[in-house]
């Protein structure tokens, strides 16, 4: 008969029924006592926060930027005119293609049928 000794660190040993059905079940780690701080991730989180920040700073000037009125420039208008129009062009284009794309669906349903 061979002996076998094991380090374990269990808070219970279930034996029941011999060798073979030895349960045991371990303890949890010991949390630590402070608070382990890991340096680059905490710098990584520092600079996504900046930029995030130097990014919402930079879209609130672009948006501030596009709503000023514009008074010395004379073309300022037309431009305004021409984006809104290929803006309308644009929605338009959408909407012709989405109702395309549902005519044909439809359509290859109906064959099925």
């Amino acid at each position: 008969m061979d002996t076998v000794y094991y380090n374990l660190k269990a808070r219970r040993v279930k034996v029941s029924g011999g060798e073979e059905l030895v349960t045991f079940v371990p303890a949890p780690a010991p949390k630590p006592a402070g608070e382990v701080l890991d340096f680059a991730r905490c710098r990584r989180k520092l600079e996504r926060k900046a930029a995030w920040q130097s990014l919402t700073q930079a879209a609130r000037e672009e948006e501030e930027s596009r709503w000023a009125p514009v008074v010395s420039n004379e073309e300022a208008p037309l431009q305004a005119a021409r984006r809104g129009h290929a803006a309308d062009r644009l929605e338009l284009a959408a909407t012709l293609a989405v109702a395309l794309v549902s005519l044909a669906a439809a359509l290859a349903f109906f064959s099925l049928v």
